[in-house]
């Protein structure tokens, strides 16, 4: 070794080793790619939720005019009875109405069926089907069916109904 101009040997620099050194712009990156990734899923399920929201409304807003058109059904039905002027031995009919912009129909018909009474006598059992679709002019096809339901009314020895009991309600589209 040679001296410097003090006489003394230069002095050495000791760099200490470091392992680390980058680490931190590797985290930084990582964490900026996985919030890029949070961002983009969140993103997507999002744009698809929005796109599926018209669709579910008209599927509800549909289900729902059909329950409610069904429901007075049941009521007209049930005067109908009630004043004599709807029996077992009646054909079917049918009453439209639009609700949440959406024209529905419901068809009804009769399904009467008898029954021993706890007294031993004979009981008619004044069951009525109601079906609901989407008006298109035309008596309900299965396929179309929205809303399907039984209802039976139950009369006292005048003919008067005293009781109305939905036996099934069933959404099917």
């Amino acid at each position: 070794m040679r001296a410097g101009a003090t006489g003394h040997p230069p002095r050495q620099r000791w760099r200490l080793v470091d392992e680390d050194r980058g680490a931190a712009l590797i985290v930084a990156i990582g964490f900026v790619l996985m919030i890029g990734a949070i961002t983009a899923g969140l993103s997507s399920l999002v744009t698809s939720s929005m796109n599926n929201r018209g669709l579910l409304q008209a599927v509800r807003d549909r289900e729902y005019a059909a329950d409610a058109v069904v429901e007075d059904a049941i009521v007209e039905v049930r005067g109908r009875i009630g004043d004599g002027t709807a029996t077992c031995s009646d054909t079917p009919g049918s009453t439209a109405a639009g609700v949440n912009d959406t024209p529905i129909r419901v068809d009804w018909r009769p399904a009467c069926t008898t029954l021993v009474g706890a007294e031993g006598l004979v009981v008619v059992q004044h069951n009525v089907v109601f079906s609901a679709c989407v008006d298109l002019g035309a008596p309900c096809a299965d396929a179309a069916v929205i809303v399907r339901a039984q209802v039976n009314f139950q009369q006292d020895h005048r003919g008067e109904v005293v009781r109305t009991y939905v036996q099934q309600w069933s959404v099917l589209r």
